[in-house]
């Protein structure tokens, strides 16, 4: 029996290196890219044709892609992982407030958390035939130029924001604050409102505003509401509605972590 040693040995790549190539293959999927042809996973992670179908033919047995037609698609058995990630029981419990949101709204809301200096697109609900750009699940974007962002960022610790406006602020549009004394300003008041404003800053023609799912005193996640940056006087229902829907699912989220879970989300009261 051949071991993965033996394997890696025979195409002189070391277990790290085939790691990360793997997760380049991963990569190239996405939702509006559910299914790939070998080519086009190729292109899409810029590996070697070659390397992509070694890539490919060790993954194959193991569930994470399977065969689809004449191309490939990721496995179902990788549902598992995602089931067993803490942000799926916040993503879960957020599912029904979300709806209503969109529902009332009629407008592209989303939920994402946050990763460092970056906030992560959880789930998003849609409005059919609308143009408005809408990032999907598992985008990221700079936190500081996102409402879901500076909605979180506004509930760090005082280190973790030191990190954040060391590096260079880069601006995705217009309308993106890059001074970090304007940003921490601004940060202070949504600490204080409980909301944020990001108007054209992401996008330009994008305003969002959001909230905070607040446990324990940390932002494990917010909501957004897009509409369009003419939209030059946001609604105070708006604002109120997104608030609501943010304390609704930290709400039930505080229930879910009296069961035996607090370790999923750990912060302080």
């Amino acid at each position: 029996m051949t071991t993965a040693h033996e394997q890696s040995s025979d195409t002189g790549e070391q277990p790290a290196s085939i790691l990360s190539k793997a997760f380049d293959v991963l990569g190239a999927f996405d939702q509006e890219h559910r299914v790939l042809t070998l080519t086009e996973i190729a292109r899409a992670s810029g590996l070697p044709k070659s390397t992509t179908h070694r890539i490919l033919r060790r993954l194959l047995p193991l569930g994470v892609i399977e065969p689809h037609g004449p191309g490939f698609k990721v496995g179902l058995p990788m549902r598992r992982f995602a089931s067993a990630m803490p942000i799926e029981s916040l993503r879960q419990s957020a599912l029904p407030h979300l709806g209503a949101l969109h529902r009332w709204s009629g407008r592209h809301v989303h939920l994402g958390a946050l990763r460092g200096d970056r906030v992560i697109f959880v789930e998003r609900f849609l409005v059919s035939g609308h143009e408005l750009p809408s990032a999907s699940p598992g985008t990221d974007l700079p936190a500081h130029a996102t409402a879901l962002g500076k909605a979180m960022l506004a509930f760090v610790t005082p280190e973790e924001l030191d990190r954040v406006v060391a590096e260079p602020l880069v601006g995705l549009a217009p309308g993106t604050v890059t001074d970090p004394k304007d940003l921490l300003a601004e940060l202070h008041g949504v600490r204080r409102r409980r909301v944020a404003l990001a108007r054209g800053e992401s996008h330009p023609h994008v305003t969002c505003v959001a909230a905070p799912i607040l446990i324990r005193g940390r932002a494990v996640g917010a909501i957004s509401v897009s509409t369009t940056a003419k939209d030059a006087a946001v609604d105070r229902a708006l604002v109120d509605a997104v608030s609501v829907a943010a304390d609704r699912i930290g709400r039930d989220n505080q229930r879910v972590l009296a069961q035996g879970n607090e370790i999923w989300f750990p912060g302080v009261d």
